[in-house]
């Protein structure tokens, strides 16, 4: 095939040349998209648990007990679809997402709307800065220092002792958070979050669903120990719900005990718990236990928890679970055993609850 050569273009360029130059600039285009992908990844994640679960409320002498059973969802670990993804800016900085949406498996209850975790993230040697919708410093101790993890009939019935008014006692909206990098196992963490108000001039300012909470401690080895705090303002100072836990886990390897004391109070109410539990690994698996009490301040309300379970892994991603759980009340107080897609009514006051749960889990 003869030359293509326009008059005076100087060398001749060969069809076969010209093909070639081309394929070389393709590559060089898909080696440096190549370069650019390595640096940024997206992760889609999940865990489903499902399980059958059977609970009762014991009668009184002024009460019939109450029982019912049926299919339920996050006995072990909470059911889950989620997109994470971090890119690599140089530097050392790097930034991040986190969308996490809850996944109810037993029914057509779910809604994709990333209500478990929805935050954007710039990462460091100076920590890292979330923003969005997230868990709360003090209920981090909660779920940590609870040997069930805060799920199933087994959990800890902590987030949310003083009742609904405590909006931010597992997660919080609105909030921009700081954690610390690792500091030789010392570490923290700040979070602020805003109740959005609309502010009118030349009256007083509006705090309602502003949060404020600092969690910090030391975790290296065996030992893991967080203190935390935390406040949510109400409409009134009255209605301020203030948060405090401690929690402590010490792994022995053959077992590994833990310990949590709380408490929340508002100017109504004060509301003091304590957990302590263990695990302990045999062969495949894990046994779990747990003895929690819960004690309204000023009255003779109060409730005791007993949670037993184990967890046999039939491999990293998958898990066969039981659990059986029993509440004991007294001075009038109505706490009762539930699970996820299984709620229970409020025990009858001063009665005891039971329940008895078995599922399997697999995350992905």
């Amino acid at each position: 095939m003869g030359d293509i050569r326009p008059p005076d273009s100087g060398p001749c360029l060969t069809l076969e040349k010209l093909a070639m130059k081309k394929s070389l600039i393709a590559l060089a285009v898909l080696a440096a998209s190549g370069t650019a992908f390595a640096q940024s990844s997206v992760t889609l994640f999940g865990i489903v648990d499902a399980g059958y679960a059977s609970v009762k409320n014991g009668s009184t002498a002024t009460a019939g007990s109450t029982s019912k059973s049926g299919i339920t969802n996050s006995g072990l670990n909470s059911s889950r679809l989620g997109f994470r993804g971090v890119e690599d800016l140089g530097g050392g900085l790097k930034a991040g997402f986190w969308l996490e949406t809850a996944l109810a498996n037993d029914s057509d209850a779910t809604s994709v709307n990333f209500a478990r975790r929805s935050t954007v993230s710039l990462m460091g040697g100076f920590g890292e800065v979330r923003i969005g919708r997230d868990y709360t410093p003090t209920f981090w101790n909660t779920t940590v220092y609870d040997p069930f993890g805060t799920n199933g009939i087994g959990q800890a019935s902590t987030p949310g002792l003083i009742g609904s008014s405590n909006t931010t006692a597992v997660r919080a909206n609105n909030s921009v958070s700081y954690f610390t990098p690792d500091m030789g196992g010392l570490s923290g963490q700040i979070m602020i979050a805003f109740g959005e108000n609309t502010q009118t001039s030349g009256t007083p300012t509006v705090k309602t669903g502003n949060y404020m909470g600092l969690r910090g401690g030391y975790a290296a080895g065996p030992l893991s120990v967080h203190v935390a705090t935390g406040k949510l303002n109400g409409a009134t100072a009255a209605a301020d719900v203030k948060t405090s836990n401690f929690g402590a886990s010490y792994d022995l390897g053959m077992v590994k005990p833990f310990l949590f004391v709380g408490q929340e109070k508002n100017a109504a109410a004060k509301v003091g718990a304590v957990e302590i539990g263990a695990t302990a690994p045999v062969g495949a698996g894990t046994i779990r236990a747990a003895f929690s009490k819960y004690d309204l301040k000023n009255s003779p309300s109060e409730s005791s928890k007993l949670a037993l379970g184990y967890v046999h892994d039939l491999s990293k991603r998958t898990s066969l679970y039981g659990t059986f759980a029993m509440v004991s009340n007294k001075g009038g107080a109505t706490l009762s055993v539930a699970n996820n897609g299984l709620t229970n009514a409020a025990a009858n006051a001063s009665g005891k609850s039971t329940g008895y749960e078995v599922g399997v889990k697999h995350s992905f």
